[in-house]
């Protein structure tokens, strides 16, 4: 395990963090450490749960005294919680604006990820502290969506789309960022293939309601959840954050979890490579045992194909490679011309916004999928 700049961690840390991931998702947690650790320990420990989004993991456990600490430590845990916490509320807060405006204009979301989590699986919403905001919407209205946190929300967006339309067709997501908060608006669960091969009718054929701010929002329904975080596992950071593996156990020992039906999904959508992946992942990283129900996603059996595509997005050449590997699954010779002409020859807003030329972003491209690093 390493630390936000690829430094190890020492094994103390690394047991703690670990530790700190599963509580709470299965059997009671016991107290780990019978001392407070030393103040350059703890403050490794801090930053990693910081960076991995565990910080309400880590307060959990300190006021519980499942985890001593010194009174400086306390203070040190306590300010950075705080802003923190303070951040998560400004993210809910952005949701309570973008609901009514969304309403306003008749576009229907799903709430994703943190927040929805944070309200519906977590014991308390502190518990799980959100760095954006992240909103599913119907593809059809997605141009406008981003249109509207653009012009009624004040929100700015810092990397163009690759050319005009190409989101709302073959992209996952955009961002854009209100005040300090950045509001991901999503299309479909990742970016690729995998992403592509999404009915994307299927992520509002049903939802689960929560309540923020003295408003109704809906979120996934328990299944999609449980499959989008697999997808976020699988598919997200890489390596793999611990709040991730933390959504993902939380969510399979909630009441009413249903792994059959999950891989049933993840077959339909050509995606049993994704749910596999999730489940080896979270046995590797949190040595579980073989009891665990996630060790049956984890002896999925993959088809080939699916394996192939799956190789595209832990590749040092994601970026690319993800592109490339989107094209076998593109239907249609007019599809694939729009979305090869975007890749080839972005427009001059999207170049513009990453600081490229058109010969620097080919030049680019091809050095990474050779395996070459220019910056």
């Amino acid at each position: 395990m390493v630390d936000a700049l690829g430094r190890p961690i020492s094994p103390v840390v690394a047991r703690i963090a670990v530790a700190l991931t599963l509580a709470g998702t299965a059997g009671e947690v016991v107290e780990i450490a019978a001392q407070p650790l030393d103040d350059g320990e703890f403050q490794d420990l801090l930053l990693l749960c910081e960076s991995h989004r565990l910080l309400g993991a880590l307060a959990d456990a300190v006021e519980t005294a499942w985890l001593p600490v010194t009174a400086a430590q306390h203070s040190s845990l306590a300010e950075t919680y705080l802003v923190w916490l303070s951040h998560s509320v400004e993210v809910e807060r952005l949701l309570v604006q973008v609901g009514e405006c969304f309403e306003r204009a008749g576009i229907p979301m799903r709430v994703l990820k943190g927040v929805a989590l944070a309200h519906l699986v977590y014991p308390d919403p502190s518990s799980r502290v959100c760095a954006d905001l992240d909103l599913l919407v119907p593809s059809s209205q997605f141009d406008e969506a981003v249109a509207l946190a653009r012009d009624e929300l004040g929100g700015e967006q810092s990397v163009a789309e690759l050319r005009p339309g190409f989101d709302r067709e073959f992209g996952k997501d955009a961002t854009v960022k209100v005040g300090r908060v950045e509001l991901d608006l999503h299309r479909t669960f990742v970016t690729g293939p995998f992403g592509l091969t999404i009915p994307l009718e299927d992520l509002f054929a049903s939802s689960t309601p929560l309540v923020i701010g003295g408003r109704t929002f809906m979120a996934l329904d328990p299944t999609m959840m449980l499959v989008h975080a697999s997808y976020n596992v699988a598919l997200g950071d890489l390596p793999v954050r611990l709040c991730a593996l933390r959504d993902l156990m939380l969510l399979c020992a909630a009441p009413g979890a249903d792994l059959e039906l999950v891989v049933s999904v993840a077959r339909a959508w050509r995606g049993t490579a994704v749910v596999q992946r999730a489940g080896e992942l979270a046995v590797e990283e949190l040595s579980l045992p073989r009891s665990h129900p996630l060790w049956r996603l984890a002896a999925l059996p993959v088809p080939r194909r699916e394996r192939w595509a799956l190789r595209s997005y832990v590749s040092q050449a994601r970026s690319y490679s993800r592109p490339l590997a989107s094209l076998l699954v593109i239907r249609g010779v007019r599809a694939r011309a729009r979305y090869i002409r975007a890749l080839v020859m972005p427009s001059s807003a999207y170049l513009a916004s990453r600081g490229w030329t058109e010969a620097s972003h080919l030049r680019r491209a091809l050095d990474r999928l050779r395996g070459v690093r220019r910056d």
